[in-house]
């Protein structure tokens, strides 16, 4: 299964591959942000809402990294198919 996942991979478009890391990088980036709102919250135990703002900005880091995976993916197979 990974194996199939690892050769899709290899096999994307240029352009679907490049909008494909931009994608990952800025899932990557609000995850990151969200990693430090957390350790804010973990250093200063002063409001709760920061600890369910840095949850949520990781769990929407993850499904925008996701999201980004799935559509590379089907628009890949798309494109391929119309040629």
């Amino acid at each position: 299964m990974i194996k199939i996942l690892i050769q899709n991979y290899k096999n994307l478009d240029k352009k679907i591959s490049h909008i494909l890391k931009i994608g990952l990088s800025f899932s990557f980036i609000i995850c990151l942000l969200s990693a430090m709102v957390l350790l804010t919250y973990m250093l200063f135990f002063t409001y709760p809402i920061i600890y369910y703002i840095g949850i949520l900005g990781i769990v929407l880091g993850l499904n925008f990294a996701m999201s980004f995976i799935i559509s590379a993916t089907i628009i890949d197979d798309v494109k391929k198919e119309s040629f």
